[in-house]
């Protein structure tokens, strides 16, 4: 199967020259992505809701068997080094440093997936779930967590300053 690339960036995502993009992706209003993060629409297309933070060596790969759209809700955060292969993630979510989630995986909304910690079961995370700790505890916690938009409205502003970016499409 042969990869082609085929980005959508709207005009006011921030992405740096620096970031992996392969295959079929769209990129939404506010979204941020870092240098070295990792976005492969390897079996299927991939769509990046608004105002998400994309870090450094995060990966958002669809290995969907399907050809599936792996759709990416609202206001998440990719931390350092996590690697997500979600079916699919709602809005307002925070995959911690290192996190793995797994292909067969539905990450709902509002759900923190702590630093090393999995999820690469077949199941859909419920609201509000917490990974957290060696173990990969479970609790669901009382409220989602806290809107990053001051830390994207400055990383927009800094990245724009001192960084190559990605032109947008629009």
């Amino acid at each position: 199967m042969v990869i082609v690339d085929r980005f959508t960036i709207a005009p006011d995502a921030v992405v740096c020259k620096e970031a992996v993009l392969e295959g079929d992706i769209t990129i939404s209003s506010g979204t941020v992505v870092h240098p070295t993060a990792i976005i492969r629409a390897t079996n299927g297309p991939i769509i990046i809701g608004e105002n998400n933070n994309i870090e450094e060596t995060a990966v958002i790969e669809n290995l969907s068997t399907n050809g599936e759209t792996l759709t990416v809700g609202c206001d998440n955060v990719f931390e350092i080094g996590c690697v997500v292969h979600a079916l699919k993630i709602g809005d307002n979510n925070v995959f911690g440093v290192r996190s793995q989630v797994g292909l067969h995986t539905i990450v709902t909304r509002g759900c923190s997936v702590g630093t090393n910690c999995t999820s690469t079961l077949q199941e859909e995370l419920p609201e509000n779930t917490v990974i957290y700790g060696k173990n990969n505890n479970r609790r669901v916690a009382k409220h989602p967590p806290q809107l990053q938009i001051s830390q994207l409205e400055y990383l927009r502003k800094a990245f724009e300053r001192y960084h190559y970016l990605v032109k947008s499409s629009s």
